[in-house]
């Protein structure tokens, strides 16, 4: 099978790099099934950062075109060249601007190819989150993303839930000691408000008894506002901040010997990837039931729990709970919740998925 992925230009630091690398990776290295793939990218200049890149095989098409219709117009022409000479028998579009280029790039080549897309964030919170229309089928991450796709009319039957893929752990990050502090953590971008809600986090921490400590590992543009709240609030002595680590999991096992719960107080995600990271090394999470995502991963007291969105009172009952000693699922019960988004499970169901559109594109063809 030979797959071509389609998308604007990335930053070399986020989320669906981190996918597309794990997928890339696993296609290159299926020893029983001979798959192709490319990386295709629509940039504007040659300031993508590809050290990310290295070792996959990928095309930048660049247009410094100002005017964004001729720009298009720049990247259809290039794509439907590419498409016609390579001849892929599927493309996969990863964000909704891409679905509407390959699209008319596919219809310009005169190939009967599947589009399908392939989104990384919730649809309701996405400008130009329409043009994802154009694709034949979706792949989406949670169940929530293919919610937000019927109530824009989409089939039921033209989407396949696929999740992301973590990797297994062999460690794990054990649970603090009964005498000890109950450890919270938070990991990725300091938004005081917006999608990571942090003031509710804060706000809900701010109102706990009992001996507790919240550390931070992440930096963003909110940095020093949630700091300054944290004072405010009469916290700062029980919250600590380790700005961006490189290797968060790693930095974690370093300096923080033990953990109680990851937190995430979000008013969306995509899939909330931080979540199954976490319990991978078998550590309970708490998340916002929002959407989308959490609710496919977090199983109540056997993973995680949930709460509903914006509700502090129902955090701050579940951490207090935590630091009254409720007794938390063994580390091995937690990494074993999330065996079907383990990478081995994950690729698997990604090629039935793909499979089954092709089937269904042939049996439409004849």
């Amino acid at each position: 099978m030979n797959i071509l992925f389609v998308g604007e230009a990335v930053s070399g630091f986020g989320g669906i790099e981190t996918v597309l690398k794990k997928v890339t990776g696993f296609l290159a290295s299926d020893s029983e099934a001979q798959h192709a793939y490319t990386l295709y990218f629509l940039c504007r200049d040659d300031r993508m950062d590809k050290t990310w890149l290295q070792g996959k095989h990928n095309v930048c098409h660049r247009s410094g075109i100002k005017i964004s219709f001729l720009r298009r117009l720049s990247h259809i022409f290039a794509l439907a060249r590419y498409i016609k000479q390579n001849k892929p028998d599927v493309v996969i579009a990863f964000d909704s601007l891409s679905c509407r280029i390959a699209a008319q790039a596919i219809q310009r080549s005169q190939k009967s190819i599947p589009l399908l897309s392939w989104m990384h964030y919730s649809l309701d919170h996405k400008k130009h989150a329409e043009q994802v229309l154009y694709a034949d089928y979706h792949l989406a991450i949670s169940s929530g993303i293919k919610q937000q796709l019927i109530n824009r009319s989409v089939p039921a039957e033209r989407i396949s839930v696929v999740f992301n893929p973590v990797t297994p752990q062999s460690t794990v990050i054990p649970h603090p000691a009964g005498t000890e502090n109950t450890v919270f953590i938070y990991v990725g971008r300091l938004k005081f408000e917006g999608q990571k809600r942090l003031k509710d986090m804060l706000d809900a921490l701010s109102g706990l008894r009992g001996k507790w400590e919240c550390h931070f590992i992440g930096d963003g543009s909110d940095a020093a506002i949630c700091q300054d709240y944290a004072r405010e609030q009469g916290i700062s002595d029980r919250v600590h901040w380790h700005g961006w680590q490189a290797d968060p999991w790693g930095y974690i096992q370093e300096n923080i010997p033990s953990v109680s719960a990851l937190l995430l107080t979000s008013s969306f995600e995509g899939f909330g990837m931080v979540l199954v990271e976490a319990m991978s090394y078998g550590i309970y999470c708490v998340s916002s039931d929002c959407p989308s995502g959490p609710g496919d991963i977090i199983r109540n007291g056997i993973n995680g729990q949930l709460y509903p969105p914006g509700d502090l009172s129902a955090l701050q009952k579940i951490l207090f709970s935590l630091i009254q000693d409720k007794p938390l699922p063994d580390t091995e019960k937690i990494k074993k919740s999330i065996y079907n988004f383990y990478d081995k499970n994950y690729y698997i169901n990604f090629i039935e998925k793909i499979n089954l559109v092709l089937e269904k594109n042939h049996s439409l063809k004849k």
